[in-house]
């Protein structure tokens, strides 16, 4: 599997990924960043006027990234798939995983707002 490279404007400032496309998206009115179920992870993007998202999505074993992710943990993957997709898109990417359960590993450049975001699998 090789890393693609995705430029995004989410309409409503954020994407993303879960392992079905039928789930429920995590929401909290008081927290901002990165949100995550077992079957889905909110992901945060710039204002959609505010220019594009850059988003990395490919296995750990191909991805590069120094210093400790922001977000890190388990998803439900119950098709072996990986979609990234927003309340606009059915799907920006997707990709094939091992397991029905996949560990996740999101780097941001910005907490609330990032311009690039890289999203490991695996």
């Amino acid at each position: 599997m090789t890393v693609q490279r995705l430029s995004i404007a989410p309409e409503y400032v954020s994407f993303y990924a879960a392992g079905r496309r039928d789930v429920r998206i995590p929401t909290h009115m008081d927290r901002r960043g990165v949100l995550s179920s077992k079957d889905c992870i909110l992901i945060p993007a710039l204002y959609y006027y505010e220019g594009d998202t850059h988003v990395t999505f490919g296995p750990a074993s191909e991805i590069t990234e120094a210093g400790k992710p922001d977000f890190d943990g388990i998803l439900n993957t119950p098709n072996k798939e990986l979609i990234l997709f927003d309340a606009n898109e059915p799907q920006y990417a997707i990709a094939t995983v091992a397991a029905e359960r996949t560990r996740i590993r999101i780097w941001m450049d910005h907490p609330d707002e990032p311009e690039h975001v890289t999203i490991a699998w695996g």
